[in-house]
């Protein structure tokens, strides 16, 4: 069994909706009981009161712990320093814009008693401009294609890890394409995986930054190279 909980959650200028965030997440470990658990802010170099709120409530609440980046490192950066920083034996993600209901996470983790790693697909995409589907459709299908993984239909959304997933495994990815890698390689290495459905929730303020321009070329970019490099059976 998996005895104990660490959950990261990610923020980059969610001032309005942090506290809510992370006293959900609060709430929906705490109702386990059994379970030890933390708490990881990792403020991605946000530029409002996201830090000052993150530490009112590492000083408020005892299972909380803040982490802060020097600068804004983009998406996939707060996600592998919760990795790299998670203490206990289940892994786990939220982002502070809440798309996503905690509380329904929370009754995903007592699979990894059993499996090794939880991967969830979204049940709609409230608020998701043509633009934005259009790219979110192109990286499945690419991922589809390049690394067998049509079973998958989401990749992106909800994740679940036993921190042993990550013993010994390199990750050259930083950004978007980071939990695609992740899943390949642990696959690759005989990881059972179980799928999952979660509602996502429209966001109700600030815009994602996963589909500028930047973001975009740099996971397309990490995707490839991670296809070439395993092809090529150099990626350990």
């Amino acid at each position: 069994m998996a005895k104990s909980v660490s959950c990261t959650v990610m923020a980059y200028n969610e001032e309005e909706t942090l506290v809510e965030a992370v006293e959900d997440v609060h709430r929906a470990l705490k109702a386990f009981g059994d379970r030890e658990f933390e708490i990881l802010i990792v403020d991605d170099g946000s530029k409002d009161r996201t830090p000052e709120i993150a530490l009112e409530l590492e000083k408020r609440i005892p299972e909380v712990r803040l982490i802060r980046h020097p600068r804004n490192m983009g998406p996939g950066s707060a996600i592998l320093t919760g990795i790299r920083n998670s203490r206990n034996d289940v892994i786990c993600f939220h982002a502070a814009d809440q798309q996503l209901n905690f509380q329904q996470v929370a009754g995903f983790i007592p699979l990894l008693d059993e499996y090794d790693m939880a991967i969830g697909s979204r049940s709609g995409r409230p608020g998701y401009t043509h633009m934005r589907m259009l790219a979110s459709h192109t990286y499945i299908t690419l991922a589809h294609n390049l690394f067998g993984l049509r079973q998958y239909d989401d990749f992106n959304f909800l994740y679940l890890y036993r921190r042993s997933v990550f013993d010994g495994m390199p990750i050259e990815s930083d950004g978007v394409f980071m939990c695609t890698e992740v899943l390949v390689r642990a696959i690759d290495r005989g990881a059972r995986v179980v799928k999952v459905e979660a509602e996502c929730l429209p966001r109700r303020v600030g815009v994602s930054t996963c589909f500028k321009a930047p973001v975009i070329e740099k996971t397309f970019g990490e995707m490839f190279r991670f296809w070439w490099r395993r092809r090529s059976g150099q990626t350990g």
